[in-house]
């Protein structure tokens, strides 16, 4: 007699297949564990339901072991213009409306545990736990400081934000009330930056399991990268939401100290589009820098798999960004800030950390790790190997290994 699937009730407020960021990772965890397990998923209507519903009918069998239950959240949409915390205070509804669904589901259906994956901040972990089976929470994010000596390249605005975002990050770490009494119920919390886990074992008294919420969706063995020829530009890829914390302006000054021709192509668009123009020009290097605004995801790998590099400069990000892990499944080194969950991603395999201090010098060192690439192509092809290696490494068939020997112990506790 084979062995029963597990029925596990999952709080996954962003779930969509079509995205990136949290609403694809929430969609990935839910995708993989419906292999092995029965799912029941609640999710927020307005945002998510039409695409889920959507792709289900265009792809049944991914979903055939999965039923989505949708519960509406109130919009504030002017009070969050005013102030944006406020989201949290809507969402925190949100999350109390699940729990009432949850209790009376729990009534019909009898799951043997419950997951709480999104959204992923520590500081709402949710109501989910208080049912009377295992709870299991994450990968949480959103507990990393910003290095206080990246802050002046953030710009006035980014720096009086996330001066203010360290001060009540430190705090809540250590006070907010909500994770110290989730913290103790859980059965197993998934920390996605392993660079947190001792300072969290400390304050919260217990242990943690390190599980990125980003990877890849198969193994890619490319037959042949993009070669770079010697003299030829170093075609570079960055991405991202243009916003203080990504930090594209420290690409833009390393270009212009860089001793080898580079040329960079930059995805997304924000608040910081114009002026980054502008740094360009100002630098006179806006003839190696092309700006592509927002543009599909498949023409986002095509472009990927045109480059040699891809870099990172977040200056602060709460967990991984995904489009680190997909640039690795092109084949694309990663010269990366030495900092944030990403610090335990990228390594010497596949990458060039950049250290952070002092602040003032990561221009320069991100110029002579391009110009290292630029004229040693042996050492960026072991990078190439070294990429598609770690995206393996990180992929999400992996992350249902450790999910589902979490889930054999949780559900074991309840045999006793």
């Amino acid at each position: 007699m084979g062995k029963k699937r597990l029925k596990v009730l999952v709080g996954c407020y962003a779930c969509d297949p079509n995205f990136g960021s949290e609403p694809g990772a929430g969609w990935h965890f839910v995708r993989i564990l419906a292999r092995l397990f029965d799912l029941h998923v609640i999710v927020e209507k307005d945002e998510f339901e039409a695409n889920l519903s959507r792709y289900s009918v265009e792809h049944p069998d991914e979903v055939k072991n999965i039923t989505f239950h949708y519960i509406r959240r109130k919009h504030y949409p002017l009070l969050r213009k005013i102030w944006p915390p406020s989201y949290y205070w809507s969402y925190d509804a949100w999350q109390r409306a699940a729990y009432r669904y949850a209790v009376e589901l729990h009534k019909k259906e009898h799951f043997d545990l419950v997951h709480q994956i999104t959204l992923a901040g520590y500081r709402s972990p949710g109501e989910l736990w208080k049912l009377d089976i295992p709870f299991i929470w994450g990968p949480i994010g959103g507990l990393n400081q910003t290095a206080w000596t990246l802050l002046p390249s953030m710009g006035l605005y980014g720096m009086v934000f996330y001066t203010m975002r360290n001060i009540i990050n430190a705090f809540q770490k250590r006070w907010s009330t909500a994770a110290r009494v989730v913290a103790p119920k859980a059965h197993t919390i998934f920390i996605s930056d392993s660079a947190e886990c001792e300072l969290l074992q400390r304050l919260w008294k217990r242990d943690f399991v390190v599980l990125s919420e980003v990877g890849s969706t198969r193994s890619l063995q490319l037959e042949h990268s993009c070669e770079h020829v010697d003299g030829a530009p170093l075609e570079v890829c960055w991405a991202g939401v243009h916003e203080p914390r990504k930090g594209l302006n420290l690409l833009l000054q390393a270009v212009s100290l860089c001793k080898r021709p580079v040329h960079v192509h930059v995805l997304g668009h924000g608040p910081c589009t114009q002026k980054w123009k502008k740094q360009a020009e100002r630098l006179n290097i806006d003839s190696y820098v092309t700006f592509y605004g927002r543009i599909p995801h498949d023409q986002v790998l095509e472009l990927m798999q045109s480059c040699h590099v891809f870099c990172l400069t977040s200056l602060s990000e709460g967990g991984t960004t995904n489009v680190v892990v997909e640039a690795m499944q092109q084949g694309l080194p990663i010269i990366a800030l030495n900092h944030c969950a990403f610090a335990s991603v990228v390594d010497a395999s596949c990458g060039i950390k950049i250290d952070i201090h002092p602040g003032r010098c990561i221009p320069q060192r991100i110029a002579d790790a391009l110009d290292e690439l630029a004229s040693t192509e042996q050492i960026r092809q072991n990078l190439v190997k070294g990429a598609l290696a770690r995206s393996a490494e990180l992929s999400w068939d992996a992350k249902l290994e450790v999910i589902n020997e979490v889930y054999t112990r949780a559900a074991a506790t309840t045999e006793e």
